[in-house]
């Protein structure tokens, strides 16, 4: 098993992505490249952000019915597709904070545990 703090080792968002997008949405409605920057920008430089399944899980998610998006044409450039949380999104949302409680929980009852049996090491 590779060593979890190599020097440049990546992670992968993975599912987590989802509920991340649903935050930002439900926080403030948002176009694809806002929330991409956002991404980019506030998770930990070493999860690795794919532009392009940022922009298939935002397509995911309308066909879901748990976003909803519309153009916005602003005066200059590109038209851009705001995305806005629907009903359905913000009950996802609230079982990703359930389910992410419980492994946080599961995670510091293992690091309580680890640290524990490494105090025997020093």
């Amino acid at each position: 098993m590779p060593n979890a703090m190599e020097p440049g080792r990546r992670y992968q968002t993975g599912k987590h992505l989802e509920a991340f997008i649903l935050l930002f949405i439900y926080q403030q409605p948002m176009h694809g490249g806002a929330i991409l920057k956002r991404l980019q920008d506030e998770l930990p430089p070493v999860w690795i952000i794919d532009s392009g399944g940022v922009y298939r899980l935002l397509r995911d998610l309308e066909n879901q019915g748990a976003v909803s998006s519309s153009w916005i044409t602003e005066d200059q450039g590109a038209p851009k597709r705001f995305y806005r949380i629907t009903d359905e999104g913000i009950e996802r949302l609230k079982q990703w904070a359930a389910e992410l409680r419980v492994r946080r929980n599961s995670m510091d009852l293992f690091l309580t545990w680890w640290e524990e049996a490494n105090k025997s090491e020093e």
